[in-house]
């Protein structure tokens, strides 16, 4: 006689699981990263400070002090790309700060989230933050749809058989986790790490609870801030990071930038722009890069190519609506006048051989430092420029753009 058991085997919800209820892996796929080991790290984070505000670099202490003390003051740290979510993985926040405490009449937030584009930068807020408030005298945990408080939860509310919140100090070092699935109405986790271990206080939950998303968009920014309506504090960014807690699938898209007319660049030595893209304004948390680039060499001219992040050009270009995608382009062709006056930030460079029929690829590694955006809506731009080393050097080339919505 034989028997069937259930060796069904199940997992209570806890830190072991993701949003998802997925037994967790250490292997998470990093999407971005931000330490202050070295300096504020500039070419990944938008600055905004205003009144007599100050924002200091500390190499010893790895972090950077963000301080307000007159009514208008205010410091916002929000980086630049926006981390992509992929629907069906739970995606992971984690950030650390110190002097969370509550400060008569400053506000200090960290988290992931948006504002409007102008000063003072304090409405429509999108996405979620922990929040210190020396005006309500409440430290709250916030969810954001385009605006409206889709949830908020004070410590008096937060739950947990493991920690009393009320033990908390704020004016120490902390380290806050969120987890969440979207997919525009999953659930959402807040919780601190304590002793190495992830204390969960609040789990949200939206599907069949609510009536639309609770969040506008999942990509959104790392923001750090402080603002001062009369009161005088400081906030701490140390160290934050948002991984999905999966591998990085291959789902993508690409869009080809064409180079068709042969462009004439006339001085040996000068750097001519040549391809440019960036994001259009309503696409602002897509993740994007150059993946290759293909160029030809229709003279015999040596040349240096680089691919430059924000240079200085020396003419504003014209940029042109891709179809069907979240990118502008702008080319320069024909006979070109316009310089590099300043350089960007070198992602990449190569040697092109001299020849006719000298056609160079290449192919473009992941970088963090990429397409974004400014806390002001400053777009950032991205673009392939052209140094010959000999005079009326003439070039075709194309482009192709790898993003994740």
């Amino acid at each position: 006689m034989s028997y069937i058991f259930n060796n069904q085997i199940s997992y209570s919800d806890s830190p072991n699981l993701d949003a998802f209820g997925r037994l967790r892996i250490a292997a998470v796929t990093n999407l971005l990263d931000i330490k202050h080991v070295y300096d504020k790290n500039p070419l990944q984070i938008s600055e905004v400070t205003a009144g007599t505000a100050t924002s200091v670099f500390s190499k010893e202490f790895a972090r950077v002090r963000m301080s307000a003390g007159t009514s208008g003051d205010l410091v916002i740290r929000q980086t630049k790309t926006h981390p992509i979510y992929q629907p069906g993985k739970s995606q992971l926040f984690e950030g650390s700060f110190s002097n969370f405490q509550i400060e008569t009449d400053v506000i200090k937030r960290v988290g992931c989230y948006t504002s409007t584009s102008g000063t003072p930068y304090d409405s429509v807020f999108d996405g979620f933050f922990l929040e210190s408030n020396g005006i309500t005298s409440a430290i709250t945990f916030n969810i954001y749809l385009s605006g409206s408080c889709s949830y908020s939860a004070d410590t008096s509310t937060w739950d947990s058989t493991q920690f009393n919140p009320t033990n908390f100090d704020w004016s120490k070092t902390n380290l806050m986790t969120v987890d969440y699935q979207w997919l525009g109405v999953g659930r959402m986790r807040f919780g601190m790490v304590l002793s190495g271990q992830t204390v969960y206080f609040l789990d949200y939950t939206a599907a069949n609870n609510i009536d639309t998303v609770y969040m506008s968009s999942p990509n959104q920014p790392i923001r750090y801030e402080i603002r001062s309506s009369g009161g005088t504090g400081y906030l701490d960014m140390i160290c934050c990071q948002v991984s999905t807690e999966g591998a990085l699938n291959g789902l993508y898209s690409t869009v080809g930038i064409q180079h068709n007319t042969t462009t004439t660049l006339s001085t040996s030595g000068t750097k001519y722009p040549y391809i440019g893209y960036r994001l259009k304004q309503g696409y602002v948390s897509v993740t994007s890069q150059y993946n290759s680039l293909s160029i030809l060499n229709t003279s015999n001219d040596n040349y240096l190519l680089t691919i430059e992040y924000n240079p200085t050009l020396s003419t504003t270009p014209t940029w042109i609506d891709i179809p069907n995608s979240p990118f502008e382009y702008s080319l320069f062709t024909g006979t070109t006048t316009a310089t590099i006056t300043s350089n960007g930030y070198v992602v990449k460079s190569l040697i092109g051989e001299a020849g006719t029929s000298a056609l160079t690829t290449l192919i473009v590694d992941d970088n963090q430092i990429r397409n974004g955006v400014s806390v002001d809506g400053t777009l950032d731009e991205m673009w392939v420029n052209i140094t010959p080393l000999g005079a009326n050097a003439t070039f075709l080339g194309t482009a192709e753009i790898l993003y994740y919505l």
